[in-house]
């Protein structure tokens, strides 16, 4: 079968400028950026194309994107307003790929095009971090922000800082204040390297770093289903990516940016405002804390799946009602933003093309319901005046689900159905959930005494959580949990 490129679709070939860098060509971007641009181009709005660059020594991506002359599919499968959604689609927005560990001056090139003026990046949360390895004379630096200093650099210096030739630069890494932090860590590496106090100022004044927030399920190449689309489609496609219909960008951007990017002009569901707090606190309760909040629950009941979760009559009604009726109320916020936020959060948790594992969902399960669950848990009280039994049981789920049968460092090992699972998290929360079931014997005042150990621990919540009394409560949701069940409890709950 013939690979998807201009031979065999000629038809797609264009001449559009390349208007945009982007530091990273994996699945999500593939998905998301790259898929935004194609509708803008279709639209005949932007009429740019993006470069896209290798964030690290050993992808095979690039020689695959250029072996297909830059051409991918897209496959968009879910639940989206009640309706099916299966949408299959040739991007045509990549120009080209750079491997910059071959082709360093290919990358610089690209600095000297008036045409360039847009930096997009997601080179996982671990990209935007400092490298005190990373020199100026390096051909490239190994970190991104590295890479990014000495691409503006060279800019700068071609332009002989000219005011017009600052950049727009976008990071969608999942960091609070990403644009902020990468802007620091340029500055930093700057400093470090001694380049002139007037690139610093042209960064400061001509160069716009913003903040955002990425929101798309995408689960990459669908290696299970590879042969039937390939059947499908009439070609073979080694960069074919899967993801849900749903998608969301929220920059924290002004109306210049709106000018420049008109990303909303098609439809897209794109938010560009001078604060975009609301949208990160939306979905880290909503759609993190949904995942948090029922996953431990479902596990232990014996599911594998969020899709299978949902689909489960117990499982998936406590979800949804805990979503609807605790967690949403519990935000500050539009009530019809939430609203709407929840009602699609719920279809994507239904999404059945999407296989996402509760297993993975589990990983440092600490700090996510530090951050996910427990914010939602106080504001009900501090609103209602009281605790809602549906998170309480939640933070007693997380806590059995910690229940060992053996550890090994940052690695927890539990039973479920006599079949052991694996979880991780740090090696100091394991240590102490591990001791805090070494009081358990049995007996309802064994279950109060582990809950208690867990949650009056001031170091692993950043609070006392002590004077909200509610260890009793959690504790005796522990003991139901060991001797009728996670189904059981759930179905006492509704």
């Amino acid at each position: 079968m013939q690979t998807l490129n201009l031979m065999l679709h000629p038809e797609l070939k264009n001449d559009l400028p390349e208007k945009i860098i982007q530091f990273g060509e994996g699945n999500f971007l593939r998905c998301f950026i790259d898929w935004m641009i194609d509708r803008l181009n279709k639209k005949n709005i932007f009429n740019g194309r993006i470069v896209a660059v290798q964030p690290t020594p050993h992808g095979r991506v690039i020689g695959k994107l250029n072996a297909q002359d830059g051409l991918y599919t897209t496959v968009l499968r879910g639940v989206q307003n009640g309706a099916t959604v299966n949408e299959k689609e040739i991007i045509t927005s990549v120009s080209r790929g750079i491997n910059p560990y071959t082709d360093w001056q290919k990358v610089l090139k690209c600095a000297e095009d008036p045409a360039i003026e847009y930096v997009f990046s997601n080179t996982t949360e671990a990209g935007l971090s400092y490298n005190n390895e990373d020199k100026a004379e390096m051909t490239p630096p190994q970190s991104f922000p590295g890479k990014l200093t000495l691409y503006l650099y060279h800019r700068y210096r071609y332009y002989n800082g000219a005011a017009d030739k600052g950049m727009y630069i976008i990071p969608c890494e999942l960091l609070e204040d990403n644009g902020i932090l990468l802007k620091k860590l340029i500055m930093k590496y700057a400093r470090q390297w001694n380049l002139p106090a007037s690139f610093c100022e042209w960064l400061n004044e001509h160069n716009k770093f913003y903040n955002t927030l990425v929101d798309r399920v995408v689960s990459g190449y669908p290696k299970d289903e590879a042969e039937e689309f390939n059947k499908e489609l009439g070609y073979a496609d080694e960069l074919l990516v899967c993801g849900e219909p749903f998608h969301f960008f929220a920059i924290e951007g002004d109306d210049c940016l709106k000018e420049k990017l008109p990303l909303q002009k098609v439809g897209l569901n794109v938010a560009v405002e001078s604060d975009i707090t609301k949208y990160r606190q939306r979905k880290v309760r909503l759609l993190n804390g949904g995942h948090t909040a029922n996953v431990p629950a479902a596990f232990l009941a014996g599911l594998d799946t969020v899709a299978e979760m949902m689909q489960d009559k117990t499982a998936g009604r406590f979800a949804c009602h805990t979503i609807r009726e605790i967690i949403l109320p519990s935000v500050d916020m539009d009530k019809k933003m939430l609203e709407d936020f929840a009602e699609a959060v719920i279809e994507r948790f239904q999404n059945p093309f999407i296989k996402h594992y509760l297993l993975s969902i589990l990983l440092n399960s600490t700090s996510k319901f530090k951050i996910r669950v427990l914010p939602s848990l106080l504001d009900y009280h501090r609103k209602f005046d009281e605790f809602p039994q549906e998170l309480l049981f939640a933070f007693a789920a997380y806590i059995f689900v910690y229940k060992p049968v053996r550890v090994d460092k940052n690695h927890l090992y539990g039973l479920r159905d006599g079949i052991e699972y694996e979880l991780t998290d740090d090696e100091e929360n394991i240590i102490k959930l591990d001791a805090a079931w070494k009081l358990y014997n049995g007996t309802p005042e064994g279950a109060e005494a582990t809950a208690a150990a867990v949650i009056e621990d001031v170091v692993l919540w950043d609070a006392d959580l002590a004077e909200l009394n509610i260890v009793q409560s959690v504790g005796a949701y522990l003991y139901r949990l060991d001797k009728e069940g996670s189904r059981s409890v759930m179905e006492s709950l509704l």
